[in-house]
């Protein structure tokens, strides 16, 4: 970080717009309750084309909570105590991302098996709660923290942070995936901050998300 990153928003500028954060919270939450009931439904009636997409799924959203959480613990929660000071306190955020991690390897291994278990089920149900728990208190105290302190150039650079950071090989799930979850004016939003690429990628990339999908979810 520069001096320059470190100085705190004055209160004559805009706030930073956090859309895309909190669609991403809200594909987090829903989808690993999804995953959860999905996961109960094929202990009842195994199907193999639905636990492979079970899998699949579940691969990509973990690995984009894994990111997330990297992200935040390198990058944002230094910025924010940079430039909060005694404002932040965010020990108790890394602590649940250290409780997420090895849950959500546990549900990949379980899920790995040629049927769902109950074990997966009860896995998958604690990581939600958890997850549920966890971005409401984000959310709660991080948000207010950001639109407070941060400037919009910063955090545009935090949120590249997040971008290089996803695995390129997982786009055509993340980027249909992140849109599915956003409203009509969130998806606006987010379109106007991608760009054009992103709507050409969409195009590409969501019929074949969306089929997944109601495979998976019914």
């Amino acid at each position: 970080m520069t001096e320059t990153t470190l100085i705190r928003r004055p209160s004559g500028e805009p706030a930073p717009e956090l859309t895309d954060y909190r669609v991403v919270h809200r594909a987090m939450t829903v989808d690993l309750h999804r995953l959860a009931t999905a996961a109960a439904e094929l202990v009842e009636h195994p199907h193999p084309a639905r636990m492979a997409a079970l899998r699949h799924y579940l691969r990509a959203v973990s690995s984009e909570i894994a990111s997330h959480h990297r992200v935040e613990d390198e990058h944002v929660w230094p910025f924010l105590a940079a430039v909060a000071g005694a404002h932040t306190a965010l020990s108790a955020l890394t602590d649940d991302h250290d409780q997420l991690d090895p849950l959500l390897h546990r549900a990949a291994v379980l899920a790995a098996r040629r049927e769902a278990t109950p074990e997966l089920v009860m896995v998958l149900r604690e990581v939600s709660d958890l997850l549920v728990r966890h971005i409401a208190t984000e959310e709660r105290d991080v948000f207010p923290l950001i639109t407070a302190f941060v400037r919009v150039g910063d955090y545009q650079r935090l949120q590249r942070h997040f971008q290089a950071d996803l695995s390129m090989s997982l786009m055509p799930f993340l980027l249909p995936w992140t849109f599915r979850h956003a409203s009509e004016q969130e998806r606006a939003v987010l379109l106007a901050h991608a760009g054009w690429p992103a709507r050409v990628l969409l195009r590409i990339f969501e019929p074949r998300f969306l089929a997944r999908e109601e495979l998976l979810f019914r």
